[in-house]
């Protein structure tokens, strides 16, 4: 039997770290609007760390195989990796505000960079044209170093002013992105999201007031 296909949101974070914390879909929901958690379990965690890029597919399918054999432990790791999302969430989220960034969020995110950096080695191969961390792909853990190793990345290489939140188009969206544009001046998530909609919205109007 196939297993089905993954159903993610679009990686529109500019950083792999800031896709992680986008998947609780929508981040501030309005009253009465049910968030949906795209990374509910562990094997859904693989499959999205397969999907932006942090596993190769055989190494996601060998963790699979893991993590059926040693479900307690995958779910211990699967609640880590929620806390490191919600951390990341925090720190950066403060970032795009402006507002001062809660310590707890630095805390825990040097905890977990600190448990990654602990179980790494330094990729020192002929073909390396830099030193890289790396981590075995065969440990439950590896998706949630590789998550904090990416969050620690953009604590490092910034540009932290160019980390924004999307207002959305009804104020509920709440996804953070790295803005990479040139002229630094991008404003949603995604106009194929939050973008087209709000475009739709005000096309919509000015059809209303002219008719």
């Amino acid at each position: 039997m196939n297993e089905r296909e993954p159903v993610f949101p679009e990686l529109i974070g500019g950083a792999r770290c800031l896709d992680l914390a986008n998947t609780v879909v929508p981040r501030r929901p309005l009253p009465g609007t049910e968030q949906v958690d795209r990374i509910p379990d562990y094997r859904e965690c693989v499959n999205w760390a397969a999907y932006a890029g942090f596993l190769e597919p055989d190494a996601a399918r060998q963790l699979k195989q893991v993590a059926q054999a040693e479900q307690a432990a995958a779910a211990e790791v699967h609640g880590r990796v929620l806390a490191l999302r919600e951390a990341i969430y925090e720190t950066y989220g403060a970032i795009a505000d402006h507002r001062p960034v809660p310590p707890e969020g630095l805390a825990a995110l040097r905890d977990f960079y600190s448990n990654a950096l602990g179980r790494a080695e330094l990729d020192t191969t002929e073909s390396a044209q830099v030193l890289e961390w790396t981590w075995a792909d065969d440990a439950l853990e590896t998706p949630l170093w590789r998550f904090a190793a990416s969050a620690m990345d953009l604590a490092r290489t910034g540009p932290l002013t160019r980390v924004k939140r999307c207002p959305g188009d009804d104020g509920q969206c709440g996804w953070l992105f790295h803005d990479l544009s040139k002229s630094a001046t991008r404003r949603w998530c995604s106009m194929n999201i939050c973008g087209g909609r709000v475009k739709s919205r005000r096309q919509a109007a000015r059809r209303r007031t002219t008719s």
